[in-house]
């Protein structure tokens, strides 16, 4: 249960915080009346709400019928917040078919091999071969394929958008 200051407005005051300011009287457990300056907030349920374009705001609590509830708005996301949530969804792995599918939609797929062949050292190419011709799975954030991306011209936001293209194929 969470009190408000009338007074002051201050909120969310916690029944710990109600004690600490009257240290003199005891409440017992549970206790969720009015007492002094502060009064309990009955907690109501947040709207319903989607959260691809929407946020929601815990606001100040408002009296209804001589009671303090809890009240809430929605607020449009921002871009910030859009692409914070964009990020969210990139796949942390893909199927080997997805990755060569996005690959080859991108134009990506035949530059794959001579990035590989130009690795210099001898025994990091045959791994990375390796890894290319047997992985069932490719993880986003493999170092190897961050080194091939970046050969392939793929900066961190290139390659989160093959990866979200490989996720829907």
């Amino acid at each position: 249960m969470n009190y408000i200051n009338t007074a002051t407005g201050d909120y969310p005051i916690s029944f710990a915080q109600l004690r600490a300011a009257h240290p003199l009287t005891m409440f017992p457990e549970g206790f969720a009346e009015a007492f002094g300056d502060h009064a309990p907030v009955l907690p109501t349920a947040a709207p319903a709400y989607d959260a691809a374009t929407h946020r929601l705001v815990e606001l100040a609590p408002i009296q209804e019928a001589g009671q303090w509830v809890q009240a809430w708005a929605l607020a449009p996301l921002t871009l910030q917040e859009i692409a914070a949530a964009h990020q969210a969804t990139v796949p942390i792995k893909v199927t080997r078919r997805q990755a060569r599918q996005a690959l080859l939609l991108s134009g990506k797929l035949a530059l794959v091999q001579p990035a590989i062949n130009a690795i210099p050292d001898a025994q990091q190419r045959a791994l990375a071969q390796i890894e290319w011709d047997d992985s069932q799975e490719f993880e986003r954030h493999r170092p190897l394929l961050i080194q091939l991306a970046t050969a392939l011209g793929l900066d961190d936001e290139a390659l989160d958008n093959l990866f979200i293209q490989a996720g829907a194929l």
